[in-house]
């Protein structure tokens, strides 16, 4: 092997240490690029007014206990429409509530004349109570029935 060949494999030798190994000075030059980036990329330095700091003045992360409320909500906020309509159709406008139905109910049986002996007063309470506590038949029928026996004990003791 004469000396030209020595020379070739020995600067194939560096060239293939250089791409393979790691190179101190090039680490250095990065470290320096990096650092001199950080620093002059700094919030403070970039801001168009220095009235505020935006390491200080910015908010903190939301905590993930909030963040999982918050999607929660605004789930239940897109079905929010959905169950609107469902609502609205099992009791929407046109629905009475159990309590308003019974009150009416007893403004009903108040409607009876004085003339109207106790007895039959009571048979209407009694009247009431059992409409009260009927589920099966709807607000309506219930109506219909209380106002009829109010209508007939008014015609009878007036």
């Amino acid at each position: 092997m004469g000396p030209e060949i020595m020379n070739e494999l020995a600067e194939g030798y560096e060239s293939i240490c250089q791409r393979a190994l790691p190179s101190t000075a090039h680490d250095a030059l990065v470290d320096a690029y990096d650092t001199n980036l950080i620093i002059e990329c700094e919030p403070e330095y970039l801001m168009p007014h220095f009235g505020s700091n935006p390491d200080i003045d910015e908010k903190p992360p939301m905590p993930l206990r909030d963040c999982l409320e918050k999607e929660a909500i605004d789930e239940a906020m897109k079905q929010a429409p959905l169950m609107k309509d469902i609502v609205d159709h099992y009791s929407g406008p046109d629905r009475v509530t159990a309590k308003t139905q019974n009150e009416e109910l007893d403004r009903i049986t108040t409607t009876l004349p004085q003339s109207a002996p106790d007895s039959v007063k009571r048979f209407a309470d009694r009247v009431a109570l059992s409409l009260k506590s009927n589920p099966e038949w709807r607000y309506d029928k219930k109506y219909q029935f209380m106002d009829k026996l109010v209508l007939e004990a008014s015609q009878s003791y007036k």
